[in-house]
């Protein structure tokens, strides 16, 4: 008997940092860390630019920080529809491996793919799919294009096309022109 393959489709994966947090109560263990004014501002802002670009993920992988949780919880207010989300242990800190490893395990049929993740491993790995450096500073993202049946066939060495990075303090800028 034959195996049936998919027919590759484009997806999108979207690479995001957490919003900025706040580092003021010092009885707060990392993992615990709440997102500050400025983090609490950003992320509606981030979330509105996903929207009217059309890149409003279908499912979001997340850190189970609180920073990560808070981040995604005020964007989604800011969406027309609510994406699946799971939150997980494994993106927490994680290396680029382990962010992939996620993607590939996690990814399910979703078209429009975000992972919200920390520094250093969200920005080595968006540096590594793009083939250049990509600054990743907080709540900044990183779009990119692929084909793949599932999310699961995606490597290192996939080719993949970096749309667009934006970060919240590009928008300040974009605002003003016109």
């Amino acid at each position: 008997m034959e195996k049936q393959t998919k027919d590759k489709q484009s997806r999108f994966l979207i690479l995001m940092r957490h919003a900025k947090s706040d580092w003021g109560d010092s009885s707060l263990s990392d993992h615990e860390r709440t997102l500050n004014a400025r983090g609490r501002r950003d992320s509606p802002r981030m979330a509105g630019w996903l929207a009217d670009s059309g890149w409003v993920p279908d499912l979001v992988l997340s850190s189970s920080s609180t920073r990560t949780r808070e981040t995604y919880q005020r964007m989604v207010e800011h969406w027309d529809e609510e994406p699946a989300v799971s939150f997980t242990d494994a993106l927490y800190l994680a290396s680029p491996d382990s962010i992939l490893q996620s993607i590939r395990t996690d990814g399910m049929e979703s078209e429009r793919l975000m992972v919200i993740a920390h520094n250093p491993g969200i920005s080595y790995l968006a540096s590594l799919l793009a083939g250049q450096s990509i600054q990743m500073p907080t709540a900044a993202v990183a779009v990119f294009q692929l084909d793949l049946s599932d999310w699961y066939e995606l490597r290192e060495s996939t080719p993949i096309q970096l749309v667009q990075t934006m970060r919240p303090k590009a928008l300040d800028r974009s605002e003003f022109e016109d």
